[in-house]
Protein backbone atom coordinates (compact mmCIF):
# COMPACT_ATOMS: atom_id res chain seq x y z
CA UNK A 1 0.00 0.00 0.00
CA UNK A 2 1.27 3.46 -0.89
CA UNK A 3 1.75 5.79 2.10
CA UNK A 4 -0.69 8.70 2.11
CA UNK A 5 1.30 11.13 4.29
CA UNK A 6 4.89 12.33 4.38
CA UNK A 7 5.24 10.93 7.90
CA UNK A 8 4.06 7.46 6.88
CA UNK A 9 6.32 7.59 3.81
CA UNK A 10 9.32 8.48 5.99
CA UNK A 11 8.51 5.65 8.40
CA UNK A 12 8.11 3.08 5.61
CA UNK A 13 11.28 4.24 3.83
CA UNK A 14 13.26 4.10 7.11
CA UNK A 15 12.05 0.50 7.53
CA UNK A 16 13.46 -0.33 4.10
CA UNK A 17 16.81 1.18 5.08
CA UNK A 18 16.87 -0.73 8.38
CA UNK A 19 16.18 -3.96 6.51
CA UNK A 20 19.10 -3.17 4.19
CA UNK A 21 17.13 -3.76 1.00
CA UNK A 22 19.10 -1.19 -1.01
CA UNK A 23 22.40 -2.18 -2.64
CA UNK A 24 24.84 0.38 -4.04
CA UNK A 25 25.62 -0.15 -7.73
CA UNK A 26 27.06 1.98 -10.50
CA UNK A 27 24.64 4.51 -11.95
CA UNK A 28 25.63 3.77 -15.53
CA UNK A 29 24.26 0.22 -15.22
CA UNK A 30 20.72 1.67 -15.43
CA UNK A 31 20.68 0.98 -19.18
CA UNK A 32 21.01 -2.76 -18.55
CA UNK A 33 17.79 -2.67 -16.51
CA UNK A 34 15.97 -0.60 -19.12
CA UNK A 35 17.00 -2.99 -21.91
CA UNK A 36 15.94 -6.02 -19.87
CA UNK A 37 12.59 -4.33 -19.17
CA UNK A 38 11.89 -4.09 -22.89
CA UNK A 39 12.96 -7.69 -23.45
CA UNK A 40 10.71 -8.96 -20.65
CA UNK A 41 7.79 -6.93 -21.94
CA UNK A 42 8.24 -8.38 -25.42
CA UNK A 43 8.19 -11.84 -23.88
CA UNK A 44 5.00 -10.97 -21.98
CA UNK A 45 3.30 -10.05 -25.26
CA UNK A 46 4.29 -13.40 -26.77
CA UNK A 47 2.88 -15.20 -23.73
CA UNK A 48 -0.36 -13.25 -24.03
CA UNK A 49 -0.66 -14.21 -27.68
CA UNK A 50 -0.10 -17.87 -26.76
CA UNK A 51 -2.68 -17.55 -23.95
CA UNK A 52 -0.13 -18.25 -21.22
CA UNK A 53 -1.83 -15.62 -19.09
CA UNK A 54 -0.05 -16.31 -15.80
CA UNK A 55 3.39 -15.75 -17.30
CA UNK A 56 2.21 -12.83 -19.41
CA UNK A 57 1.20 -11.02 -16.21
CA UNK A 58 4.37 -12.00 -14.36
CA UNK A 59 6.63 -10.84 -17.18
CA UNK A 60 4.74 -7.59 -17.75
CA UNK A 61 5.09 -6.70 -14.08
CA UNK A 62 8.75 -7.75 -14.09
CA UNK A 63 9.31 -5.42 -17.04
CA UNK A 64 7.68 -2.59 -15.09
CA UNK A 65 9.79 -3.39 -12.02
CA UNK A 66 12.97 -3.34 -14.12
CA UNK A 67 12.03 0.01 -15.71
CA UNK A 68 11.50 1.46 -12.23
CA UNK A 69 14.82 -0.06 -11.16
CA UNK A 70 16.51 1.71 -14.08
CA UNK A 71 15.21 5.01 -12.69
CA UNK A 72 16.53 4.49 -9.15
CA UNK A 73 19.83 3.13 -10.44
CA UNK A 74 20.34 6.11 -12.75
CA UNK A 75 19.39 8.67 -10.11
CA UNK A 76 20.50 7.13 -6.82
CA UNK A 77 22.95 4.38 -7.73
CA UNK A 78 20.98 1.81 -5.76
CA UNK A 79 19.16 -1.43 -6.48
CA UNK A 80 16.20 -2.46 -4.32
CA UNK A 81 15.80 -6.12 -3.36
CA UNK A 82 12.23 -5.38 -2.32
CA UNK A 83 9.54 -4.35 -4.80
CA UNK A 84 7.60 -2.25 -2.28
CA UNK A 85 10.76 -0.45 -1.21
CA UNK A 86 11.53 0.29 -4.86
CA UNK A 87 8.25 2.20 -5.13
CA UNK A 88 8.97 3.95 -1.82
CA UNK A 89 12.46 5.01 -3.02
CA UNK A 90 10.99 6.52 -6.17
CA UNK A 91 8.31 8.33 -4.19
CA UNK A 92 10.57 9.48 -1.33
CA UNK A 93 13.18 10.89 -3.70
CA UNK A 94 10.70 12.43 -6.17
CA UNK A 95 12.36 10.54 -9.01
CA UNK A 96 9.51 10.82 -11.48
CA UNK A 97 9.10 14.27 -13.00
CA UNK A 98 5.85 16.11 -12.41
CA UNK A 99 5.00 16.18 -16.13
CA UNK A 100 5.25 12.38 -16.29
CA UNK A 101 3.12 11.98 -13.16
CA UNK A 102 0.49 14.23 -14.73
CA UNK A 103 0.68 12.34 -18.04
CA UNK A 104 0.09 9.02 -16.25
CA UNK A 105 -2.74 10.54 -14.22
CA UNK A 106 -4.40 11.68 -17.44
CA UNK A 107 -3.89 8.28 -19.08
CA UNK A 108 -5.56 6.64 -16.08
CA UNK A 109 -8.37 9.21 -16.07
CA UNK A 110 -7.18 10.41 -12.65
CA UNK A 111 -8.27 7.12 -11.06
CA UNK A 112 -4.90 6.33 -9.48
CA UNK A 113 -1.42 7.75 -9.20
CA UNK A 114 1.51 6.19 -11.01
CA UNK A 115 2.65 4.60 -7.76
CA UNK A 116 -0.81 3.22 -6.96
CA UNK A 117 -1.04 1.77 -10.45
CA UNK A 118 2.36 0.08 -10.13
CA UNK A 119 1.25 -1.36 -6.79
CA UNK A 120 -2.04 -2.56 -8.32
CA UNK A 121 -0.18 -4.40 -11.09
CA UNK A 122 2.22 -5.86 -8.49
CA UNK A 123 -0.71 -7.27 -6.52
CA UNK A 124 -2.28 -8.66 -9.70
CA UNK A 125 1.07 -10.34 -10.48
CA UNK A 126 1.22 -11.79 -6.95
CA UNK A 127 -2.20 -13.37 -7.46
CA UNK A 128 -1.09 -14.86 -10.76
CA UNK A 129 2.21 -16.13 -9.39
CA UNK A 130 1.51 -17.32 -5.89
CA UNK A 131 -2.01 -18.79 -5.98
CA UNK A 132 -3.10 -21.96 -7.73
CA UNK A 133 -5.03 -21.36 -10.94
CA UNK A 134 -8.33 -22.02 -9.23
CA UNK A 135 -7.68 -19.27 -6.69
CA UNK A 136 -5.78 -16.67 -8.65
CA UNK A 137 -8.80 -15.18 -10.42
CA UNK A 138 -6.57 -13.32 -12.85
CA UNK A 139 -9.38 -13.42 -15.37
CA UNK A 140 -9.36 -14.15 -19.04
CA UNK A 141 -7.28 -12.92 -21.92
CA UNK A 142 -9.16 -9.62 -22.14
CA UNK A 143 -8.50 -8.71 -18.49
CA UNK A 144 -4.86 -9.75 -18.71
CA UNK A 145 -4.48 -7.78 -21.95
CA UNK A 146 -5.78 -4.71 -20.08
CA UNK A 147 -3.21 -5.16 -17.30
CA UNK A 148 -0.46 -5.61 -19.88
CA UNK A 149 -1.56 -2.46 -21.69
CA UNK A 150 -1.45 -0.52 -18.42
CA UNK A 151 2.05 -1.88 -17.80
CA UNK A 152 3.07 -0.83 -21.32
CA UNK A 153 1.83 2.71 -20.75
CA UNK A 154 3.71 2.95 -17.45
CA UNK A 155 6.91 1.47 -18.88
CA UNK A 156 6.75 3.96 -21.72
CA UNK A 157 6.06 6.95 -19.46
CA UNK A 158 8.75 5.98 -16.97
CA UNK A 159 11.15 5.40 -19.87
CA UNK A 160 10.80 9.08 -20.77
CA UNK A 161 12.59 9.74 -17.48
CA UNK A 162 15.68 7.88 -18.65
Amino acid sequence: MIPKTEKSLDKAFDRCNRQKVFIQITKDSYSDYAEEALSDFSSALKDLEQRDLKWAVVKAYQALFLQCTAVIVKNLGIYSKDHGCLILAMLKNNLIRKDILEKVSNMLDHKQSLYEEIDKIRIFRNKALYFPKTQSKIGGKEEVAGIIEEARLLISAIGEQL
